[in-house]
């Protein structure tokens, strides 16, 4: 493993441009419901641009744009809607999609980051000011390899199911969480 991580360098293979539009409301409609009032709801498009030095990005030598759509809500949870709030979130990354940053959102990796759809479905639950309750699904089900590396496990991008991308591709991954989570 020394000889491995001895032999390891960044390498500088060119720039990226990223560009991000966010749709949020806090509430939805004036006063229709308190069950709407207290409803979060958002949806994002997000776009990257590659421009490559002679060394190539994502496995190629032409500027690729990748694109990034993120939709989600956050709502009172109708059993307890005062202190307990459940969500759900959708995202979809084509292939030359590419985050800004890989910051884990879940333990297999970035939902953000996808190459493919991922989905969440969450609830929390206030249990005093300061201390709170959570539970999380995430499947993340993948397009693409590379879609938790910088620039693809190689730097090229292989359709799941191709022979290129050989049988050891991984095709989902899913998160389960449960938390307590005190705030100062």
């Amino acid at each position: 493993m020394d000889a491995y991580y001895s032999n390891l360098s960044f390498n500088d293979v060119g720039d990226m441009d990223f560009a991000t539009i966010l749709f949020k409301t806090e509430g939805i409609g004036n006063g229709i419901s308190d069950y709407l009032d207290n409803t979060i709801a958002f949806a994002s498009f997000a776009a990257s641009k590659t421009n490559p030095n002679d060394k190539g990005m994502l496995g190629s030598q032409d500027s690729e744009t990748g694109t990034s759509v993120w939709l989600g809500v956050n709502a009172p949870c109708p059993i307890l809607p005062d202190s307990a709030k459940i969500g759900f979130e959708w995202n979809k990354g084509s292939k030359y999609w590419r985050s800004m940053t890989y910051g884990e959102d879940t333990y297999a990796g970035s939902k953000i980051a996808t190459r493919g759809q991922a989905w969440e479905v969450y609830r929390t639950q206030k249990l005093t000011e300061a201390l709170s309750f959570g539970v999380s699904y995430v499947l993340m089900q993948y397009d693409y390899t590379g879609s938790n590396s910088f620039f693809g496990a190689d730097g090229t991008l292989y359709k799941i199911g191709s022979a290129e991308a050989g049988n050891k591709a991984v095709e989902e991954a899913q998160d389960v969480r449960v938390y307590m989570r005190y705030k100062f």
